[in-house]
C-alpha cells in the first residue's frame, strides 16, 4: 500500500534540494562513464542540383523550404595520438557524416531530396584514458545507448561518442536550374566514454506512474475491473538487502 502522506519520488528537477530526503539504498549501476567532453563549432557548403518530379513539370520553378531531420550516420576515429605532457590526454581526428532531408517545391509538387555533409573534426585536448577492465566484460551492442547521437568502439575499450546540433541557413537558389547552395552549420559535443560500474545512492525503482484512464469501448470486463484487478505496483525484484553488521556498534 503506497504512503499518500509521505513525500513523493519521482523523476524530475529537484526545485528545493535541501528539503529532499536523504536517499535510502547504494546501489551498483553499469554505465557509460563521461570522462571528458569538447565542444566545437564546424560549417561547410554544400551544392544541390534539386530534381523536379519528371515529364509533368516541364518548365519548373523551384522553391526551396528548408532542411530538416539532421542526423549523424557515420564516425569514424581518423587517429588518435597520446599526449606527451598530460597522461591520459589524446589528440582526435574524427571523421563524421551529416544526413538531412531539404524540402522544396518545383511549382507543381512538393518534394524532398536526401543530403549528406562530411566534417573532420580535430579535438586538439581531451582525457581519454584506456578502459583498464576488459577481461570477462560484456560489452554493449552496437544499438545500444543510441539516440540522436553516434558513437564508435575503440580497441582499447573507450567510446568516442559525438552530439550534433545542427542547423542549414544562407541558401541561395537559382529558381530555373534548381541549383540549390546552404551553408550547413554544426555545433558538436565530442566525449569519450567507458563503461564502468559507479556506487551511486539511490531512493530503489522508480514508482510506477498513475494508470491512465480509458474512455473507448473495452472487453475482458472482469480484467478491466480495477477493484478486483487492481494495477500492480510493483514491476521488478525486490533488492537484495545488506544490514549492516550489528557487532560494528558493540565493539
Amino acid at each position: 500500500m503506497s504512503n499518500e502522506r509521505g513525500p513523493r519520488i519521482e523523476a524530475g528537477q529537484i526545485l528545493n534540494p535541501d528539503c529532499f530526503p536523504p536517499p535510502n539504498e547504494l546501489v551498483c549501476i553499469q554505465v557509460p562513464k563521461v570522462f571528458d567532453q569538447v565542444a566545437l563549432r564546424d560549417c561547410i557548403t554544400r551544392t544541390v542540383c534539386l530534381k523536379s518530379s519528371g515529364e509533368r513539370c516541364q518548365h519548373p520553378v523551384f522553391t526551396y523550404e528548408g532542411a530538416t531531420d539532421f542526423n549523424i550516420v557515420e564516425v569514424k576515429v581518423i587517429s588518435k595520438t597520446d599526449s606527451l605532457t598530460k597522461p591520459g590526454y589524446k589528440r582526435l581526428k574524427l571523421f563524421v557524416k551529416l544526413k538531412y532531408r531539404i524540402h522544396y517545391s518545383d511549382g507543381i509538387e512538393q518534394l524532398e531530396q536526401i543530403d549528406e555533409a562530411s566534417f573532420n573534426l580535430t579535438i586538439n585536448e581531451i582525457y581519454c584514458p584506456s578502459c583498464i577492465a576488459q577481461v570477462g566484460v560484456i560489452k554493449a551492442p552496437d544499438n545500444f545507448w543510441d539516440g540522436p547521437k553516434k558513437k564508435t568502439h575503440d580497441p582499447d575499450g573507450t567510446l568516442i561518442k559525438v552530439e550534433a546540433l545542427a542547423e542549414a541557413f544562407n541558401d541561395v537558389l537559382n529558381q530555373a536550374t534548381g541549383m540549390l547552395t546552404i551553408d550547413i552549420g554544426v555545433f558538436f559535443i565530442v566525449k569519450c566514454e567507458c563503461v564502468v560500474q559507479l556506487l551511486m545512492p539511490a531512493y530503489g525503482y522508480c514508482p510506477v506512474p498513475p494508470e491512465q484512464i480509458v474512455t473507448h469501448a473495452q472487453t475482458c470486463k472482469s480484467f478491466n475491473d480495477k477493484t478486483k484487478t487492481p494495477f500492480p505496483t510493483k514491476f521488478f525484484p525486490d533488492q537484495k538487502w545488506n544490514p549492516l553488521d550489528k557487532r560494528e556498534f558493540s565493539e
